[in-house]
């Protein structure tokens, strides 16, 4: 098995080398395999479920239907999807150690399926994140061949998967930069597909691939439908929030993976630059291409680009989400200066406005994200009555609390199956009830 380094432009947590419990096999990415020689945080106490190789059978379930979810709605495309999973007993003692991931939580709330299983999830090979590149840029080696095999797989990568590869007579500077911003473009309209969907994905950082697609699909919570608000797992919803506050608004968390993208294009233009400056070891033709797809890049991605521009970004992001829930006015110009809040602190600029957010509770059957972390939702006022759970998330979260409630290899193979069926089933009518046939335009009903 091969298992990739990886090193975050931004943050790393201390001793995870790389995939740690993650491999490629005979051209599937297997997670959940054990531990790999790159998890050195095998003896940190505090970094249990990260370092032990292990993944908790809820997780593996989760990832598979919420495949099989976006797969039905015709959003399969944005994400690497997990296309099987494998189940086995934990040994006796195992359950121990699953319950120190746990510490000082309720243990009578880990479902049994936790308890009693373990799991290995299955998606196709074939992709890289930002962070495998931050990483083969920092650990640089002269020479032509390294370059030439480093340029040609990150042009493949960031392209988009469905084309075919990329050969090396159109590896040049201008072709990285119009497939880094075709990767960028594409990332923000997988994350309004997924608004669409209402697919929350929950954690974010280095979760999604070079070309933009989701990758790690552990914790979702699915809506079902179009979803703006605040999501907490502490059980308690507080009655506002301030405007910017980034890390609350279920909505715009695009712009936590545009952070990211933004961090790692600072991090190869400097590279790029300074190793086409002072690579004593390279040729003056590897230094020039170097120059010269820095310079590509900078023209690609200027200053007046909407990636650095708060109020370009902010506009993009209202359009788009105000087009699907179809807001009149009002709502729109509230929801817009809450969006342009939400851009220039992701962009760390100062708002220029203040102010907060008064919260409606929502009514949601949501079950929990991660073990022993109840979701609990609220809309700004403003939005109450817009957005809000289908039908179909009813039924696609009623299934998983079925699978975790499972305590047995074959229980939870076949209420996996029963609730693949389900949610496929429920998602087909969703669709279908979507596009009236007669006007041909999207009705979503919310329960």
């Amino acid at each position: 098995m091969y298992s990739d380094l990886q090193t975050n432009a931004d943050q790393n947590i201390s001793l995870r080398l790389g995939a740690g419990r993650a491999g490629v096999y005979n051209g599937k990415y297997l997670k959940g395999v054990g531990r790999t020689l790159l998890a050195a945080n095998w003896n940190n106490p505090t970094d249990r479920y990260h370092n032990s190789g292990h993944m908790l059978p809820s997780a593996a379930a989760r990832e598979y239907l919420v495949s099989c979810y976006l797969e039905e709605m015709g959003a399969g495309d944005t994400l690497v999807a997990c296309e099987g999973l494998l189940l086995a007993p934990l040994p006796p003692d195992a359950e121990h150690y699953v319950e120190s991931i746990f510490a000082g939580r309720d243990l009578r709330q880990l479902a049994p399926a936790n308890r009693r299983l373990q799991a290995i999830t299955v998606k196709r090979a074939g992709f890289a994140r930002l962070s495998n590149f931050v990483w083969a840029f920092s650990q640089w080696r002269s020479k032509a061949p390294f370059l030439v095999e480093l340029l040609l797989k990150m042009a493949q990568y960031l392209g988009d998967p469905s084309q075919p590869e990329v050969r090396l007579r159109d590896v040049t500077p201008m072709a990285i930069a119009e497939r880094m911003e075709c990767a960028l473009e594409r990332l923000v309209q997988h994350f309004a597909r997924f608004f669409r969907t209402g697919v929350y994905w929950g954690s974010f950082h280095n979760n999604f691939t070079a070309d933009g697609r989701f990758l790690d699909l552990e914790t979702p919570i699915v809506f079902g439908g179009p979803f703006i608000g605040m999501v907490t797992t502490s059980g308690t919803l507080p009655e506002s929030v301030d405007m910017a506050d980034f890390h609350v608004l279920v909505g715009c968390e695009v712009l936590l993976c545009l952070q990211q993208f933004r961090t790692f294009l600072a991090f190869l233009l400097d590279r790029l630059e300074w190793l086409g400056r002072n690579d004593a070891g390279g040729g003056e033709l590897e230094n020039r291409f170097l120059l010269d797809t820095a310079e590509a890049l900078r023209a690609r991605f200027p200053q007046s680009h909407w990636l650095h521009d708060p109020g370009a970004l902010g506009e993009k992001l209202t359009a788009a989400l105000a087009s699907v829930l179809a807001l009149p006015p009002g709502a729109t110009e509230e929801l817009g200066a809450l969006v342009d809040v939400q851009c220039h602190v992701a962009l760390n600029m100062k708002p220029k406005r203040k102010g907060v957010v008064r919260l409606v509770p929502v009514q949601t059957q949501l079950a929990n994200p991660e073990p022993m972390f109840s979701a609990v939702a609220g809309v700004p006022r403003f939005l109450e009555g817009f957005v809000g759970q289908t039908r179909t998330s009813l039924v696609f979260n009623a299934a998983l609390g079925r699978v975790d409630a499972a305590d047995d290899v074959a229980t939870a193979l076949q209420r996996v199956r029963d609730a693949e069926a389900a949610i496929r089933g429920s998602a087909r009518e969703q669709r279908g009830a979507e596009t009236s046939p007669a006007m041909g335009e999207r009705v979503t009903t919310f329960t």
